[in-house]
């Protein structure tokens, strides 16, 4: 058992305390706002795109592309999807409050902290798999918040049909972690090569994805988000991080998913809300208070229940312990 407990803490400590350090960096004053908003831009444009694609590049016999796992991921988002959509319209009358509380219970952070929590879990392995996945979660992810967005909208922010379709289609094609993983795939499925500065320079700049990633991550955290809406952010946030993580972890487990599909699954789903959602409430008319203080929240919690799910996985022999 101790074992197990000490695999638990190493997987995800490291990762919270990077959180914790970029909290404590932007309360000191050490830089700017700007600052961290041009390293979460170079993340996601740059540092991210070239960590993906590494990943990829490197899994050159594509054993790291399950199909299964992909197809399970994909049915289990849209799932996750309709479900609160069913449901919350009957408890939640407001409805930018509706769309900001059905986006923060299914769209997860898989790529900020999802893919270095996959590497603490499963080192090699675990990023190349998470990389499968991410070619597909992501667009669902920024489809379905777009939908949803855009059908509680208020009426000034309300968009047409095709304008959603559009929007949609243009996120998709230009996310750069996409562009990242499809410019990898002619080399692992064809087994090219490039030069070794190549590779070298791209892996160096992938190296920084992760920690800087998680720093601007706690940086962007605003603990001090008001107390208007906190019991409708804490059941988002449950939702979020504990119950959609259960419910999709037991279903896996019954199909017979174990190691790494089922890590990549846990963290597809048991990550906190993407930083993203906030933005994208905010610009689209929704609760943005109540996106901001979800995304708090979720960040927070799942420290304890992604530390509890990995324990559990670990104990029972679902994952191996390293």
């Amino acid at each position: 058992m101790s074992d197990e407990l000490l695999f638990s803490l190493n997987t995800v400590l490291p990762l919270i305390l990077l959180i914790v350090i970029g909290y404590i960096i932007r309360l000191s004053g050490l830089f700017t706002e700007n600052f961290f908003s041009g390293a979460e831009k170079f993340v996601f444009k740059v540092a991210l795109p070239c960590s993906l694609f590494m990943s990829v590049y490197g899994a050159n016999d594509g054993s790291a592309f399950s199909m299964p796992l992909i197809v399970f991921c994909v049915a289990a988002i849209v799932a996750v999807f309709v479900i609160p959509c069913l449901i919350t319209p009957l408890f939640i009358k407001d409805n930018p409050s509706r769309g900001a509380f059905i986006q923060g219970t299914y769209r997860s952070n898989f790529a900020i902290f999802g893919l270095p929590l996959a590497e603490r879990l499963f080192p090699g392995a675990g990023r190349a798999a998470a990389s499968s996945v991410m070619p597909f979660a992501i667009p669902l992810f920024n489809i379905f918040a777009v939908v949803i967005l855009s059908i509680f909208a208020p009426a000034e922010k309300k968009q047409s049909v095709g304008k959603t379709v559009k929007k949609c289609l243009y996120g998709i094609v230009t996310n750069p972690l996409i562009i990242g993983i499809v410019l990898a795939l002619p080399f692992m499925i064809f087994s090219l090569k490039l030069p070794d500065p190549i590779t070298a320079t791209v892996s160096y700049v992938g190296d920084i994805a992760t920690p800087l990633a998680l720093i601007c991550l706690g940086a962007s955290l605003n603990l001090k988000t008001g107390k208007n809406r906190l019991l409708t952010a804490a059941v988002a946030s449950i939702i979020k991080v504990a119950v959609v993580p259960a419910l999709v972890l037991t279903v896996a487990i019954i199909l017979g998913y174990r190691s790494v599909d089922l890590g990549i699954i846990l963290i597809l789903f048991g990550s906190p809300t993407a930083v993203s959602s906030y933005i994208m409430a905010k610009n689209m008319g929704s609760d943005s208070d109540l996106a901001a203080q979800i995304l708090v929240m979720s960040t927070v919690i799942c420290s304890l229940t992604l530390f509890v799910a990995i324990f559990l996985l670990a104990h029972f022999s679902l994952i191996s312990v390293y």
